[in-house]
């Protein structure tokens, strides 16, 4: 009970831990900067994605697919199902 008590006053009352000792989902692992670098590994990637998305318009996003479905075999095309 007083450990309860303690964990709380400590700011640790969220975090909990398995009977082995290892952390739970509930516990974050990561530390402080690890968290920062992923934020910022985010945001840039986006930024990287929406810009990337930008610079092609609808005309040239199909003229790509069909040149990579001409590249094709047959072997991809879609069966006849049924008569016809």
């Amino acid at each position: 009970m007083t450990d309860d008590v303690d964990s709380r006053a400590n700011g640790q009352g969220d975090r909990e831990r398995s009977a082995s000792g290892k952390a739970t989902a509930k516990e974050e692992t990561r530390t402080k900067a690890e968290l920062a670098y992923e934020a910022h590994y985010k945001r840039a990637r986006e930024a990287q994605m929406i810009k990337e998305m930008a610079s092609k318009s609808h005309k040239d996003k199909v003229r790509e697919f069909n040149e990579k479905l001409s590249k094709l075999s047959e072997h991809h095309d879609i069966p006849k199902v049924g008569p016809g």
